[in-house]
């Protein structure tokens, strides 16, 4: 008989638990009721209350509980803390020595099927080509500000939307941070089109309209439009090349004067750019798993090219670059070299969007840069970086950077 009731006790209490009136408190309450009556021990008193608790946590899991919002159940957030200390040399100049951080907390959930909302926050100023904070001015608060924000549609298994801003890296693929520095995130539309053929190539279409800067005053407000063809295709085991082709259309930059510009560009006695920076840009990866009889776990050659026709000179750029180690670093004990040189003419790009650590974020540049990273736990990695950058032409001036980054995962 105490068998049945104990059946009983646990068919009833997890059907009770799916009432959204009712609590986890409520629930205790009713088991301690049980065991006082004896009908349940203290013990099976545990059991049910053990087995309760598992599935209510199954089903916040499966985004099925009555007890809470799905939109809540649905949920993740994601955040990582970077502490760095940073070196600058540049010729003629002062060596500098700061201390810096940079905090970021994201969520996503699921508003309703194959739809969702993603935010971000992150230390920082409005500078969109950094989330940096130098420690200084005698504990003053820094600020946090909105990284991102956007809605996700889902219309097909092959083809996703987004609007609002949104994180560059799923509306545009890219080997390397010579046109766009990692911390920008574009804010308008972006459709995204990924199709399998067979089981080792994949074919994807990015395409977007990206808003630059918008005036009351002015219909000509400078807008870019995108579309990247591309393809990832596994040669062979160990051998795959991911490759695209990015052609990147402007209105109303020409005769504009755009915010956050280094003042690189050629501009006229206004200080308005005098070209227009519509573009081609191909990009390519080449990765190796386990080359040179395993010595390393995996090694890419990487590169990108821009090319813009508009001026007769000073409009071209690319980065060449190799990797070798593991090819990402999360894990204990994982470990990634980097070496990329690059060469961005004065008017191959606009000079808002480039790698901001890279002499500052200007065109009219080239130079050397390494990277070293090492897992010293899951999520937790120690990495350096190396610049070497100078002028192309004038006086040079080159500049020495050296990052030391303790970053950390959640």
């Amino acid at each position: 008989m105490r068998k049945i009731f104990f059946i009983l006790a646990i068919g009833t209490l997890l059907t009770l638990f799916k009432m959204p009136h009712l609590f986890a408190g409520e629930i205790d309450i009713l088991v301690d009721k049980l065991v006082e009556k004896g009908v349940l021990t203290p013990v099976e008193a545990q059991i049910i209350l053990d087995e309760t608790k598992q599935e209510v946590a199954k089903e916040v899991v499966e985004g099925k509980s009555y007890a809470l919002p799905k939109w809540v159940q649905t949920m993740k957030l994601k955040g990582d803390l970077r502490l760095r200390y940073q070196w600058n040399k540049k010729k003629s100049s002062e060596e500098r020595h700061r201390g810096r951080y940079r905090f970021r907390l994201g969520a996503e959930a699921e508003v309703v099927d194959n739809v969702k909302v993603g935010f971000g926050l992150a230390t920082g100023n409005t500078d969109p080509r950094s989330t940096n904070q130098t420690m200084g001015n005698t504990f003053e608060t820094p600020d946090i500000r909105l990284d991102y924000a956007f809605a996700e549609y889902s219309a097909t298994p092959w083809l996703t939307f987004y609007g609002g801003k949104f994180k560059r890296k799923p509306v545009l693929w890219q080997p390397s941070d010579l046109l766009w520095d990692s911390d920008i995130n574009p804010e308008g539309g972006a459709a995204v089109i990924s199709k399998g053929l067979g089981s080792n190539l994949d074919l994807f279409f990015n395409t977007g309209v990206f808003v630059l800067d918008e005036s009351s005053n002015d219909t000509s407000d400078p807008m870019m439009y995108v579309v990247q063809p591309g393809l990832d295709w596994q040669i062979v085991d160990n051998i795959n090349l991911k490759t695209a082709f990015a052609y990147y259309g402007f209105s109303g930059v020409k005769g504009a004067s755009l915010n956050h510009s280094e003042d690189t560009n050629s501009l006229d006695g206004n200080n308005h750019l005098i070209y227009d920076y519509n573009s081609i840009n191909p990009s390519l990866e080449l990765g190796i798993k386990n080359p040179i009889n395993g010595l390393v776990p995996y090694c890419a050659f990487f590169g990108d090219y821009i090319y813009n026709p508009d001026p007769s000179n000073d409009n071209t750029g690319y980065l060449l670059g190799l990797k070798i180690g593991d090819k990402k670093v999360k894990k204990k004990g994982q470990w990634q070299f980097k070496y990329m040189y690059r060469r961005l003419e004065k008017d191959a790009w606009l000079d808002t969007f480039p790698d901001s650590d890279f002499y500052g974020g200007k065109t009219g540049v080239k130079g050397h840069e390494a990277i070293l990273e090492y897992g010293l736990a899951k999520n937790l990695i120690l990495g350096f970086d190396y610049y070497y950058s100078e002028n192309i032409s004038g006086s040079k001036k080159p500049e020495n950077i050296l990052q030391a980054d303790l970053k950390l995962k959640f």
